[in-house]
């Protein structure tokens, strides 16, 4: 692949992998780490709220909705505003939206005045963040390390999410929701705290400046989709991020459902804090696979990597189906978090390698516009079969249909296509 000039003239533009980006980039991942904690801690604290609210699966699917909803309805405009703007101060604007949308529920939670609605417009608000602090995070990695290092970030940045958003936010929200939900709220509240604390450490300017014309500056919708079209035309690109969307498909039903299916009165019988520990399963997993993810690639092909993420989730919705019992059910989680780790890690090494430093951002909003777009459908399609047929039908269904998957992964995407992708040079 050949570097334009536009891409060419961005490189003066980026802080390259020096002393100085080098300290950057240990004060993103301390961002990242205190931002996923906070995540981590009202991710699984407001669906434990709304289980109190209600025992509806389409109810409480629909929470699962309003939070997968801005990447299908916002994740490109945050890709063409990510890359026009600072990519750590929209971090830091982002961080400070999230401290008053949960300061407000808190204060909600505390007064009682807590509802459905309000737990639908706070991750539908918080989730319009996400949107723009995942696509600046992935976007200035390049900025901070080495092309060499892009692996090596990546799997960093990704442990740290596994520690804090599945490994120690779960049990931590479960054991603060016990003691009330107003804490739990408040405590993550005060992650997005120190993680703009850890981005106002951060030196230098992270806004890259494209060579484009007066013209295209004003196609706003040009700009805004130019990242889709890209992605489109590269097949590789392409099909990694259809395959992580249909894979999602079924992984968004377990998410949403999941609650009701572990937590009392469901047929798991968990408490509150026993399902938070639950959850550790699949952060368990995720941080062995970000630990051997290089390593495994090396020994065994990329190819064969990226296979154990459709091996977990078959796992994942298919062990559900077949038994209620947590320890087997968990097996299944940590195996399912090990194979997603691996995939996130490698796939994201892989855009990185292939994209032009100015349409990053896009890239990867278009990604999540595609593969995490699809996420308010699966959880729309769980709660309707599951209200239906049960939870556990819509496990079933979920477990055959990954198995298609993984054959048709093997079909379509060989060794040497991603070989190819390990030799082409960055656009950074």
């Amino acid at each position: 692949m050949e570097t334009s000039p536009a891409s060419e003239s961005v490189a003066t533009d980026i802080l390259v992998a020096s002393d100085t980006s080098n300290a950057n980039f240990w004060k993103v991942w301390s961002a990242n780490s205190f931002s996923n904690l906070g995540d981590g801690l009202y991710q699984v604290t407001l669906p434990l709220l709304a289980a109190q609210l209600t025992r509806s699966p389409a109810l409480i699917a629909a929470l699962g909705v309003m939070s997968s909803l801005p990447w299908l309805i916002f994740a490109l405009q945050a890709g063409s505003i990510v890359d026009r703007s600072d990519r750590r101060k929209i971090m830091l604007r982002v961080n400070g939206g999230r401290l008053l949308i949960l300061s407000a529920l808190t204060l909600a939670v505390m007064m009682g005045y807590a509802s459905l609605p309000m737990l639908y417009i706070a991750v539908l608000l918080l989730g319009i963040g996400e949107t723009l602090v995942d696509t600046a995070l992935t976007s200035i990695v390049p900025s901070v390390v080495s092309k060499e290092r892009l692996t090596w970030a990546n799997a960093r940045l990704t442990a740290a999410q596994t520690v804090t958003n599945t490994f120690i936010g779960p049990p931590l929200a479960g054991y603060l929701a016990g003691l009330g939900f107003a804490i739990a709220t408040g405590s993550s509240t005060l992650m997005y705290l120190a993680a703009g604390l850890a981005l106002l450490m951060m030196r230098g300017s992270f806004r890259v400046q494209a060579q484009a014309d007066l013209q295209t500056r004003q196609q706003f919708w040009a700009h805004v989709t130019e990242g889709l079209r890209f992605l489109w035309k590269d097949r590789l690109i392409r099909d990694l991020t259809l395959f992580t969307a249909s894979m999602n498909l079924f992984w968004s039903g377990w998410g949403v459902l999941t609650v009701l299916y572990a937590v009392k009165p469901g047929p798991m019988g968990l408490s509150e804090f026993e399902y938070g520990v639950f959850l550790t399963a699949m952060a368990i997993g995720g941080l062995l696979g970000s630990a051997i993810c290089e390593r495994l690639q090396k020994s065994f092909g990329m190819r064969n990597a990226l296979a154990l993420d459709f091996v977990g989730t078959i796992l994942l919705v298919g062990v559900p189906a077949l038994t209620t019992n947590p320890f087997a059910v968990g097996a299944a989680a940590f195996f399912a978090g090990m194979g997603a780790t691996i995939w996130v890690i490698l796939v994201a090494s892989i855009r990185q390698r292939l994209v032009p430093a100015e349409l990053l951002g896009r890239v990867y909003s278009a990604s999540r516009f595609i593969s995490w777009g699809i996420g308010p459908i699966g959880a729309m399609l769980a709660g309707f079969v599951a209200e239906l047929w049960g939870i556990r039908t819509m496990f079933a269904i979920g477990g055959v249909a990954s198995i298609g998957l993984l054959l048709l992964f093997l079909s379509l995407v060989s060794p040497q296509m991603l070989a190819s992708s390990e030799s082409s040079s960055s656009q950074t």
